[in-house]
């Protein structure tokens, strides 16, 4: 019996080879990826890489998502064959098989089954890996290198993983098999769901689920709440989106059907019946689809905005090569622009560096909400209260003379005159503007942000508004904003290269403390508030490394989620394709021709494969807002830059799904039409 359960195990498999295709295909690819995550996680040569330590956590975490997502899409594969070779193993039962023997021949089958897949994964992900290894280098902007990265322990890891993940498989498939009666097992693989209840009700709390969810995401206006109400709102989203797959969907189907006009046509009859019966059969799988679909597209459009803007975010972060930040607090020595400037220009004179575009600003900026038309309660950014009350809006307030040194045009401005900068709206001249009881009259107002590149600007990452008003001097300020701490920044460029400046930085550290006192002693041991030295190399090769790795892990997740949805999207149109063959065989028979068959056939494809797709971009485009607040912690500020990046994304991803729909559908009408 041994060798005749292993001789139908290796013939079973040939002859089923359409339903393993994918199968092996999908957990191949998962293997694979699942391999070379591990394998940089634990490469040792990138934990010595310079400024990429920060990868290795992200990289695992990135093991952790794949190892669920492989679980997912081997589980459901699995799950799928066995549905569609029950009868196969209820007439071999017939036929004289015991469950034992049964159960010896789906043993044979997962076992070759998963050295092929587990031998296939490791062997590519070994090719690939040297090669991903060095594109991630290349994202990170470090230099690429070629090396070995085998190690035994990873391919130990891997092997023993997916074996004991095949292995838990045959298992679930032996219970399977024991729990059922040959007629049984003969009968599932044409057993429909039961039809569905409360379908009203489920329709009603997917609309008001995903409803709710939307409302979360565009209602949300700061980043750091939208990152606190972003999974909130996803688990809402996804509830409602499996609740209106399930049950939304028939629903609407049915009030189609009680439209006589429209239901009683040849094509619109089968179709409209058709969809029912398959949105009450395979509502989960289109739902998940959609999910998957939705992952992809929001892993890209994340991952893909953060590394095109990654400069933008370090020139924001560190607009100079060498830079120093100082504030002025009640309770300690004051500093002053000519304290700070003194020091930058000695570094350079020490070092033999020469400036370029070095200057010093001060401005002072202010916590604020809106009380009335044009009316602000201020409080110092600093200080305890601007924390806990959660400002609507980040005031930084600049003298003439910064201002045309920032932007090389000279304003005049007199008294209680003001130029004025917003994010979210304009304000027209001759507005008043109160702050804390002194009142400023706009005369002049611009729509660019002129400090962009010229000092860092933090408060855009936690405060929804921003506004930037320009006086003549300090001395027009009353006494409460007048006591506000006064924020110092100051820089200068180089010709110098990124490896001369990390090799500087500890010098630059020592010249700021040797001349200013400072200490890295607790904040109450300070000689001044806060003194922060900083070198743009050290910035930029940090935040790539994080940046980059980001962008790495997004494509390999992506792509983990486009193989889900895909092996899900195959699946379906192979099991719906035998489900749906009888019913046109009979409707040929009755009278409907084979152009009147093709034509309801690419009527419901189209109708049932493009549901989850619209379902994905209409996700999408709700949290859009989100998803750009959340993005702007991690330095996208260009807008337009992020929705082209989107639209072609979306475009990229949507020409993508057609070409799997082609593909799919010919094995469809295939089943169905005997082409």
């Amino acid at each position: 019996m041994f060798g005749l359960t292993s001789k139908l195990a290796v013939s079973n498999l040939i002859k089923n080879r359409r339903l393993y295709y994918p199968f092996s295909l999908a957990a191949i690819c998962t293997i694979t990826i699942h391999y070379i995550f591990m394998s940089l996680a634990l490469n040792p040569s990138l934990k010595n890489v310079y400024g990429a330590g920060s990868v290795t956590p992200v990289l695992g975490l990135g093991v952790i998502i794949v190892s669920v997502a492989a679980a997912i899409i081997l589980f459901y594969a699995n799950s799928f064959v066995m549905k569609n070779r029950s009868r196969e193993f209820g007439l071999y039962g017939i036929l004289g098989l015991e469950k034992k023997h049964i159960i010896l021949m789906a043993f044979f089958e997962i076992f070759l089954l998963g050295l092929v897949n587990i031998g296939g994964g490791v062997g590519f992900g070994f090719l690939l890996d040297k090669l991903l290894y060095a594109f991630l280098l290349k994202v990170m902007k470090f230099e690429v290198v070629l090396t070995s990265t085998f190690q035994p322990v990873v391919l130990i890891r891997v092997v023993l993983m997916f074996a004991a993940g095949f292995f838990f498989l045959w298992l679930v498939n032996s219970w399977r098999i024991l729990r059922m009666n040959l007629l049984d097992l003969v009968r599932e693989s044409a057993a429909g769901e039961k039809k569905g209840r409360f379908l009203l009700a489920q329709t009603i709390l997917g609309l008001a689920l995903t409803g709710v969810g939307y409302y979360m995401a565009l209602t949300v206006t700061s980043s750091l709440s939208a990152i606190i109400a972003f999974f909130n709102a996803v688990l809402l989203v996804i509830a409602g989106t499996y609740l209106l797959f399930n049950a939304g969907i028939t629903v609407f189907l049915n009030t189609l059907k009680k439209n006589k006009g429209y239901y009683y046509q040849p094509n619109n009859m089968i179709s409209l019946s058709n969809l029912i019966f398959r949105m009450r059969k395979n509502a989960t799988g289109l739902a998940t689809i959609s999910i998957l679909s939705t992952m992809v597209l929001v892993t890209l459009v994340g991952g893909v905005n953060i590394y095109v803007s990654s400069q933008n975010m370090i020139n924001r972060q560190t607009p100079q090569d060498f830079s120093l930040r100082a504030s002025n607090t009640e309770g300690k020595e004051t500093v002053e622009a000519t304290d700070i400037e003194v020091v930058l220009k000695d570094f350079a004179q020490k070092e033999g560096l020469e400036t370029k575009d070095l200057y010093v600003y001060a401005y002072k900026v202010l916590a604020a909400e809106k009380t009335g038309n044009n009316a602000y309660s201020t409080i110092d950014m600093g200080s305890e209260g601007a924390l806990e009350k959660g400002p609507s809006t980040a005031i930084l307030i600049f003298n003439a003379s910064d201002y045309k040194q920032m932007t090389g045009k000279k304003i005049t401005l007199s008294g209680n005159q003001a130029l004025v900068y917003t994010n979210r709206s304009t304000l027209e001249g001759g507005t008043q503007l109160t702050l804390s009881g002194q009142t400023f009259q706009v005369t002049q107002w611009v729509d660019q942000d002129f400090s962009q590149e010229k000092i860092p600007n933090s408060y855009e990452l936690s405060v929804p508004n921003i506004m930037y008003l320009v006086l003549p001097d300090d001395a027009v300020l009353n006494e409460n904003l007048s006591t506000v701490a006064t924020e110092f920044y100051g820089g200068f460029n180089t010709d110098i290269s990124k490896e001369k400046q990390l090799s500087l930085r500890d010098s630059f550290s020592q010249a700021v403390s040797e001349n200013l006192k400072f200490s890295q002693a607790v904040s109450e041991n300070l000689k001044y508030s806060y003194l922060y030295p900083s070198v743009k190399a050290e910035i930029e090769v940090s935040s790539m490394s994080m940046v980059g790795s980001i962008f790495f892990i997004g494509i390999l997740l992506a792509v983990v989620f486009m193989i889900g949805a895909i092996l899900i999207i195959y699946y379906k149109q192979i099991s719906e394709g035998y489900e749906d063959r009888d019913r046109f065989i009979i409707l040929q028979k009755v009278g409907l021709d084979k152009k009147q068959t093709q034509k309801t056939i690419r009527k419901q494809i189209w109708t049932v494969f493009f549901l989850p797709i619209i379902f994905s971009f209409c996700h999408l485009a709700g949290s859009y807002h989100m998803i750009s607040l959340i993005l702007k912690t991690l330095g996208v500020y260009n807008s337009g830059l992020m929705l082209l990046v989107t639209l072609i994304i979306c475009s990229i991803f949507l020409v993508s799904y057609i070409g799997v729909f082609l593909l799919t559908s010919r094995s469809y009408r295939k089943i169905v039409t005997f082409d």
